[in-house]
């Protein structure tokens, strides 16, 4: 399969899908802190970690990992004969799986976590607008606290100009109120 041009983006999409696991995400870190692991060892961690899966549960998510081209495995290197159990885990490009889950998390989740956020605001925002003075006051301590989420500093910098204007001018609501 060729990767140039606009199936390459078509399949970086698909490509993504990888990271919508946290079973597989769970196993990238695991295998950035030691450089290889076995299947049993990779699973015998997963459940420590509260996640019990079957070994071939466990396998399907090394073929999704492998066929994203993040991991790469050796038969046999402990093992005379083939033994799934013994195969050996590699991440493949460990730079690149460092930096892909640390954009991730930082440039992708926080983003779409602050919208979310925003988004709550906004729906609280609208209803304490709407409502008479008397109901206000519970609606009007939930909006106090998510403005406050909104504009604390893990948050504010994900938020667009638009939604922090919008934030000063429901800061600015709430004092009239």
């Amino acid at each position: 399969m060729s990767l140039s041009g606009s199936k390459s983006r078509e399949g970086g999409w698909q490509l993504l899908g990888v990271f919508q696991s946290e079973v597989r995400v769970e196993i990238l870190k695991m295998l950035l802190k030691l450089e290889f692991r076995s299947l049993s060892e990779i699973a015998q961690s997963l459940e420590e970690r509260g996640r019990r899966m079957t070994l071939s549960g466990v396998l399907k998510h090394m073929k999704e990992l492998e066929k994203a081209g993040l991991v790469r495995s050796e038969t046999g290197i402990f093992s005379e004969t083939p033994d799934a159990r013994k195969t050996i885990y590699f991440l493949e490009g460990r730079e690149r799986v460092e930096q892909v889950l640390r954009h991730l998390e930082i440039d992708v989740i926080e983003r779409l976590r602050a919208g979310m956020v925003f988004d709550e605001t906004a729906k609280i925002a609208r209803r304490v607008q709407g409502i008479s003075r008397p109901s206000v006051q519970d609606e009007k301590a939930q909006l106090e606290s998510l403005l406050a989420e909104c504009a604390s500093e893990e948050m504010y910098p994900y938020l667009t100009e638009d939604e922090k204007k919008k934030l000063a001018l429901w800061k600015l609501m709430l004092s009239a109120l």
